[in-house]
């Protein structure tokens, strides 16, 4: 790599390869602060490149523009799907807390931030490449607006790789009939599998959504959690968790469900959808022209965290739910709360009225369980009750 250089528009002629471009500049640093931004930070920029990055993330080229940093990579093609960008931002973070040592932020006027955006594209052997390097360029000086776009591209990375390898595992947590003391079912959970990027489930979905790969998500989500349910008895129910933002994507298809149960040897009626809220709904009528679909087919509906927000109340007045599910932030202390127990007691004799099936979530002590059971409430789910865990360990 050559300092001040620019790939020129040959780069690509031997094969295919990926490419990236990073752009670093400071934000808010003006008057006196060039003179020092070019002296002192362009001399440890450079400095840090070597230590920073490595093959096959290593800067094929680079060049100041003013006192901005654009650093260009190319590699050939992972077999790995992501790989490359992976890795190329692990980098990008680090060599950033780098150029953010604190000797070199004190010395700069106001409260200025390093910010970095990037860019990937994919060159074709033989294609020209100095538009497609222009537009890379400035798609990731629009991204540098964002704080965190080296962490957004990392997760679209990591997530790329979860999809492509189905890196996804379903764990089961039973749903109790705590009268009868037998399982009702069980609701089938997602975990992603090795990966350090997103901390848990909730991180990952969320990301989903915000990237738009959230249907394929969905969809890997229900195809390991119907295929991991062997054993689930006749009587018994898998509650599947689907979004209100999936229904509405253009690629759905219900039937799709149907043929996945067949191939594992269970029927609809055995399936209920759990309508959850990490999107509102925006328009009712077409969920419930998909759920009238389902219905007819024999599945069951619930509404999921009844009780955190307004919304999950006129989700049950517009979808007529089969089961409803209370949330922990009720249930939580219910037995020393009189407040909550007068919440919890409109939900039951509501349920009862309109013959809805009430579970109450997240019970974790008995006095909470207890106070369920006198209360009347027919159903729980909570780690007293038993945790999450693969089909064959949590089958009562």
């Amino acid at each position: 790599m050559a300092l001040g250089t620019y790939p020129g528009p040959g780069i690509s002629r031997v094969a295919d390869r990926e490419a990236a471009l990073l752009y670093f500049y400071w934000n808010g640093a003006v008057g006196g602060a060039a003179s020092l931004i070019e002296a002192r930070w362009k001399k440890r920029a450079e400095e840090l490149l070597e230590v920073s990055f490595s093959e096959p993330a290593k800067p094929y080229a680079a060049k100041w523009v003013h006192n901005d940093l654009m650093l260009f990579f190319c590699a050939d093609k992972q077999e790995e799907p992501g790989r490359f960008r992976r890795e190329l931002m692990r980098s990008a973070r680090a060599y950033k807390q780098r150029l953010l040592e604190p000797a070199l932020r004190e010395e700069l006027p106001g409260e200025p931030s390093l910010r970095a955006g990037c860019a990937f594209g994919e060159f074709k052997r033989g294609e020209a490449t100095g538009r497609k390097l222009h537009e890379m360029a400035r798609e990731a000086m629009q991204s540098g607006q964002r704080e965190d776009a080296l962490d957004d591209a990392l997760r679209l990375g990591e997530l790329e790789r979860l999809l492509e390898k189905q890196a996804l595992r379903s764990v089961y947590q039973p749903i109790v009939d705590i009268r009868e003391r037998r399982p009702l079912g069980y609701e089938a959970l997602s975990r992603p599998m090795d990966t350090d990027v997103f901390s848990g489930p909730l991180p990952l979905f969320e990301f989903a959504e915000r990237a738009g790969k959230d249907y394929a998500l969905d969809r890997l989500a229900r195809e390991r959690a119907i295929s991991g349910s062997a054993g689930l008895a006749k009587e018994q129910k898998l509650f599947l968790n689907l979004s209100p933002r999936i229904i509405d994507a253009p690629q759905f298809a219900p039937w799709k469900t149907l043929a996945l149960l067949e191939a594992h040897g269970l029927t609809p009626d055995q399936v209920v959808f759990e309508i959850t809220e990490r999107s509102s709904i925006r328009d009712f009528g077409s969920v419930q022209r998909v759920l009238a679909h389902y219905r007819s087919q024999g599945y069951k509906i619930a509404i999921d965290d009844v009780g955190a927000g307004y919304s999950s109340l006129l989700s049950i007045v517009e979808l007529r739910p089969d089961y409803i599910k209370v949330d922990r932030s009720i249930v939580s202390g219910l037995h020393a709360d009189t407040f909550k127990e007068h919440m919890l007691g409109t939900l039951v004799g509501a349920a009862d009225r309109m013959d809805i099936g009430l579970i109450a979530e997240g019970v974790e002590t008995q006095q909470e369980l207890d106070k369920l059971i006198a209360m009347g409430v027919p159903y729980a789910q909570g780690y007293l009750l038993g945790q999450p865990g693969p089909m064959a360990s949590v089958r009562h």
